[in-house]
């Protein structure tokens, strides 16, 4: 298959179609789940898929070890390509690389300024124009709506979208009264997309909690699979 044809038959699509055409250009949104259960590879899956089309993206890590986040890539990479039978594997990888940036921060010395700062100044230096950053290891948690503010304030001066991950407690789950868990609940606001993934003894379900400022939820009718950690059909 070519890169052209697979693009358009991702399960992506779908979860665009699902969200009113996308999270997009400004708006925030998050991916979360108990600790284990496949956020980052939910998003690495969706920035895969943004890379694929020649799109740049910004991949920022909080977490205590990034050395497994060029191997998320690589592993979501090799298991798109061998399920679409995809031609010139190599070579699509080594440019799909290229429209990727890792940066990489302490959780413990969090200043979301100086992650700015770090974007601005390399998009200045080499004309790097991210459509998407994705924030993995940012704790819900510690967080604070002055720094959901930021967050917003910034995804709109580039005019590209955010997606987070965010780890639910893994024993005692906290639900609001629109079914939104905490502590996500507590940014909603600022949240345009939110998906929860809940782990059946078969396949890890996606379920949209909020849809931009939509009040009927649609069905995603897509899964996690466990075995390859991608994003697929739910029919399939």
């Amino acid at each position: 298959m070519l890169k052209k044809e697979l693009i358009q038959r991702s399960p992506i699509r779908i979860l665009e179609k699902s969200i009113h055409g996308g999270l997009g250009k400004g708006n925030l949104g998050v991916f979360t789940a108990r600790k284990g259960v496949g956020k980052t590879a939910c998003m690495v899956h969706v920035s895969v898929d943004k890379l694929m089309a020649n799109k740049k993206v910004i991949h920022i890590s909080f977490a205590e070890k990034p050395d497994h986040i060029k191997l998320w890539y690589k592993d979501v990479f090799q298991e798109v390509a061998a399920a679409y039978r995809l031609e010139n594997a190599i070579e699509n990888f080594e440019a799909l690389i290229k429209n990727r940036l890792i940066l990489h921060f302490r959780q413990a010395e969090i200043d979301l300024q100086a992650v700015k700062e770090n974007v601005d100044q390399f998009v200045r230096a080499t004309d790097f124009q991210p459509e998407m950053i994705v924030v993995d290891g940012f704790s819900f948690y510690d967080a604070s709506a002055e720094d959901f503010s930021f967050w917003k304030a910034f995804a709109q001066e580039y005019k590209m979208e955010i997606w987070f991950t965010a780890t639910l407690h893994r024993e005692a789950l906290a639900f609001d009264d629109e079914g939104i868990p905490a502590p996500v609940n507590r940014f909603k606001e600022f949240l345009s997309v939110i998906i929860m993934l809940n782990p059946t003894s078969e396949f890890i379900d996606l379920k949209l909690l909020k849809d931009h400022e939509s009040l009927d939820l649609e069905k995603l009718m897509l899964k996690l699979d466990p075995k390859t950690l991608l994003i697929a059909n739910h029919r399939v």
